[in-house]
């Protein structure tokens, strides 16, 4: 698994590409996404599977809750939790 600074970067690439669309607003590792409205119901699914595709990680659904979803930050340790317990 890769590094959390580096699961940051890509996570953080992934979403100023694919969600707003080339501009990143100054988004980083605690910015905080669903109060800012970056991150939403049809936005999640696709993140969820940007995470499965680029990482090989499925998120099981009782994980998939608000405050593993606040900031890239916590994205990045809900992915590398779930990777060592999937590893396991």
């Amino acid at each position: 698994m890769l590094p959390k600074a580096e699961l940051i970067e890509r996570l953080k690439t992934y979403i100023v590409q694919q969600v707003l669309d080339g501009r990143s607003f100054g988004l980083d590792e605690n910015t905080p996404l669903l109060e800012w409205g970056i991150i939403n119901s049809m936005e999640m699914v696709r993140l969820l599977a940007f995470i499965r595709e680029q990482f090989q990680v499925d998120i099981p659904p009782h994980q998939m809750v608000a405050t593993h979803f606040t900031n890239l930050d916590t994205i990045a340790e809900l992915i590398l939790q779930t990777a060592s317990k999937q590893q396991a």
